[in-house]
């Protein structure tokens, strides 16, 4: 599990597993009041791209 922290103090917010996260977040701080803002990781492409020829 990825332990997800404010972003100002450090406090521990939430646990989530990885991809656990599909839209956008706000988390109100409670020790400092600092909004986090968190979204998903977007996955790298593995797909390779196209050789065009000239």
């Amino acid at each position: 599990m990825n332990e997800i922290r404010c972003g100002s103090c450090r406090k521990l917010l939430m646990k989530a597993q990885q991809n656990a996260i599909t839209g956008t977040i706000e988390i109100k701080c409670t020790r400092c009041g600092t909004l986090n803002n968190l979204r998903p990781v977007e996955p790298f492409s593995d797909r390779q791209e196209r050789l065009t020829k000239a």
